[in-house]
């Protein structure tokens, strides 16, 4: 994961963000076949742009590649003292997924463990000073690309789309967050 610091004069290009249309197909032309009428190809599709776009924007402060930094670090900050089984369930990590990146923003000194005070085999979840420096800068990342990415709809689609995904999410994962 390397280390998960700002590198100052990384700014993540257009070009890098973009995928080119292969020369040789044109995409107009192409039988979807079932595509055209599945939900999941659609969330599929929208899920590795969206994160292709989102890994561009993050790449400035190391965070990009992979799933599970920005969730961590902007979950822990909003729930001290989550437990990682907690955290790992919500975000949908398996737990050796989830060991190995605790110990990589452990190691980045950005989350440390600590052992519960109400159960001693328990562990809990807090950011360490560079993690909550870094949340911030991660949230306002995460809100400008979320607003830009989506553009496309107008604020009564949003809202539907957010609704019908989290009604979706609820259906099929406990602990729905709320609004807002």
């Amino acid at each position: 994961m390397g280390a998960m610091t700002e590198k100052a004069d990384a700014v993540p290009s257009a070009a890098r963000r973009s995928r080119k249309v292969p020369k040789t197909a044109d995409t107009l032309d192409i039988d979807f076949d079932i595509f055209g009428t599945l939900l999941s190809f659609y969330v599929r599709t929208v899920n590795i742009l969206v994160s292709q776009d989102l890994d561009a924007r993050m790449e400035r402060l190391l965070l990009a590649g992979g799933t599970g930094k920005i969730a961590t670090l902007l979950l822990v900050g909003a729930n001290p003292g989550i437990r990682p089984s907690v955290l790992a369930h919500v975000i949908r990590k398996d737990r050796s997924a989830m060991g190995k990146l605790l110990d990589a923003m452990g190691g980045a000194e950005l989350v440390e463990q600590r052992v519960s005070p109400a159960e001693r085999r328990a562990r809990e979840l807090y950011l360490l000073p560079k993690g909550e420096a870094l949340r911030a800068r991660v949230r306002d990342v995460a809100l400008t690309q979320d607003r830009d990415f989506f553009s496309v709809l107008d604020g009564g689609e949003r809202a539907q789309l957010l609704g019908l995904l989290r009604k979706v999410y609820g259906r099929h994962l406990d602990g729905v967050p709320d609004a807002g």
